[in-house]
């Protein structure tokens, strides 16, 4: 069990007088020169508690990835040069060219339920950084009321009283920045959540955009096995009229029926997929499909784009709002670590009011009735058993969570960005080998064709190359809906698809009394330097500044020194020594002993 002691020291001043209802000069004087001697003793009885020091070093992130280096796989038609803006730099309406396509994701960002919730998740966040905000606002309540009293049962003359206050509640005077952290806190928070819709819209306009691509070539199959099957049906037909008249057995006939089945296999499985490929894309659009937003079997283009500019790794900080929230959280993380260690500092308040009171409801607002009050107080932490240490040490893991999780998120869009490339650097290739084998296929077939009517060979070469054949045609399309879905992933994972001409409103927060000094402080400049600052991007080292930043950080030393030795199951062993460790960093000469207890070997 743990136990804690606040110290609460306050001044106040009240007087009823039949003067102004306000304090007078000489009060204001007396009460401040008591505010300011009671904070020099706060502040020496804070002195009790070891207040952590300011880390005043920038929080930098060490993904190991080359971010200023182009990426490394290409084919002829994707680059990746700093010189060029790159494709995420795009609107979505300006990069996808196909129509249909573009009214589908236009539906799909109006009725899709995920996305509409990220956009209720935004006025959420906005809505709890404007109470964080709206705290630091004065709070100002008026009372009234009425009282009939009297002393005991046989009083024959009870008292009434009535009072009217106007009273302004204890008002935190933010010296020591933890109200200010608080609100950048929630900023971060705010603006995270801002990043984290963008997230779903760049996910939706992707998956919407593949899954018309999808349907595309579902309805291309479909057209290629019906045709398919109907070619078969001929054949079919000529080997039966061919068994009939007896110039063939029935084996061709039973062949050519066969391959027929399996082409009818086809036209259903086409189907299948059509009805998968219309649900998914009416699920993502959350509405029917019109029929005139159905796309046309295979199409060969859906973007105007002919050469794709992945741009530099270090985009991906500015474009990728997955990297964004992430550090939108780490910048939280940090504002938090302020808010823990503005708890060491004493808590000073203001409260004041002014009223009437009277016996009389005639009298009450005369000048005799009024009366004010003004006390500010002081709050010290003086014994918490180490709550504040430890609330500061989880501050502190936390923002290193952060941290990692900001590198780690890097190093994913890193990754995506080169697998899709990856995908590309042979797709090309690829295509060109299928019409190959589709033109050797195409002559096969013909030839397979004549010899067997010219009686000189059996009907299994012909059905062979026409199963040849009709692979290779599947796979053409497979290859080229492949091609079709690379460019939509490739914009996705570059980060393309946000609302970047929509940009995010950020709040300004109300200044607190102690700020308020600071004038400059409201200026429209000013304001504009607040939201840019929150905004700001966290450094980011390369490998080689990050191996120099290793060798140059603080090297941490502990030493353990035993004060007594435990034998817990008495068996003439040493099962546990209880002593200190005494932790040291070379930039820093100071000591910090804490008591422990140290299992070490027999």
């Amino acid at each position: 069990m743990s136990a804690q002691k606040t110290l609460t020291l306050s001044s106040a001043a009240v007087a009823n007088t039949a003067t102004p209802a306000h304090p007078t000069r000489a009060a204001l004087r007396k009460n401040g020169g008591r505010l300011i001697g009671l904070t020099a003793l706060a502040l020496s009885m804070a002195a009790c508690n070891t207040i952590p020091k300011a880390d005043m070093r920038p929080v930098l992130a060490e993904p190991n990835v080359p971010i200023e280096q182009t990426y490394g796989a290409f084919d002829k038609e994707t680059v990746s040069s700093g010189e060029q803006p790159s494709i995420a730099g795009q609107r979505w309406q300006d990069f996808y060219s196909d129509e249909r396509l573009k009214a589908l994701i236009a539906l799909g960002l109006e009725n899709n339920k995920d996305f509409e919730s990220a956009r209720l998740a935004i006025e959420k966040a906005r809505a709890q950084y404007q109470i964080t905000d709206i705290n630091d606002l004065p709070a100002i309540n008026a009372s009234g009321g009425y009282t009939r009293q009297a002393q005991n049962s046989v009083d024959k003359n009870p008292n009434s009283s009535y009072n009217v206050n106007l009273g302004l509640a204890n008002y935190e005077l933010d010296f020591w920045g933890k109200i200010a952290s608080l609100k950048d806190q929630a900023l971060q928070n705010f603006l995270a959540t801002s990043a984290a819709k963008d997230a779903t819209q760049i996910s939706l306009i992707s998956n919407i955009a593949q899954s018309y691509a999808n349907l595309s070539y579902s309805l291309a199959q479909l057209k290629l096995a019906e045709a398919t099957a109907e070619s078969r049906e001929r054949s079919l037909f000529i080997a039966d009229k061919r068994f009939e008249a007896g110039v063939d057995p029935k084996l061709p006939s039973l062949q050519a029926s066969a391959s027929l089945e399996n082409a009818r296999l086809a036209v259903l499985r086409a189907q299948s997929s059509i009805l998968t490929s219309r649900n998914a894309l009416q699920y993502l659009i959350g509405a029917p499909i019109p029929n005139e937003l159905i796309p046309a079997p295979a199409v060969s283009n859906i973007t105007s784009q002919q050469i794709f500019n992945a741009g530099l790794p270090s985009e991906l900080l500015r474009y990728r709002p997955d990297v964004l929230q992430a550090e939108y959280s780490l910048k939280a993380a940090g504002a938090n670590i302020e808010v823990a260690r503005a708890s060491y500092f004493p808590s000073i308040s203001l409260a004041s009011s002014v009223g009437v009171s009277s016996g009389s409801l005639d009298d009450l607002f005369k000048s005799g009735s009024v009366g004010w009050s003004f006390g500010p107080s002081i709050s010290v932490p003086i014994f918490d058993a180490g709550r504040l240490d430890a609330n500061y040490d989880v501050a502190k893991i936390e923002r290193e969570q952060t941290l990692a999780n900001y590198e780690k998120s890097i190093q994913t869009a890193f990754r995506e960005v080169s697998d899709v490339l990856a995908t590309r650097a042979t797709l090309g290739q690829q295509l060109e080998a299928q019409y190959r084998l589709q033109d050797n296929f195409e002559q096969t077939y013909q030839i397979a064709d004549a010899r067997f009517k010219a009686g000189i060979a059996n009907y299994l070469d012909v059905l062979d190359a026409q199963r040849s054949l009709f692979s290779t045609q599947q796979g053409i399309l497979d290859l080229e809906l492949q091609k079709i879905v690379s460019q939509i992933e490739l914009y996705q994972a570059l980060g393309g698809g946000a609302n970047l001409d929509v940009p995010t409103a950020i709040p300004v927060p109300h200044k607190n009394l102690v700020q308020l000094v600071n004038l400059p402080a409201s200026t429209n400049k000013a304001k504009a330097v607040n939201a840019i600052e929150a905004a700001s991007s966290a450094r980011v080292a390369s490998p080689q500044e990050a191996g120099a930043i290793k060798q140059a950080q603080a090297k941490e030393t502990a030493s353990f020194e035993p004060t007594a030795v435990v034998d817990v199951n008495d068996d003439g062993t040493t099962d546990a020594a209880v002593g200190v460790i005494t932790e040291k960093t070379t930039f820093d000469t100071s000591t910090e002993t804490v008591p422990v207890t140290q299992i070490v070997e027999p």
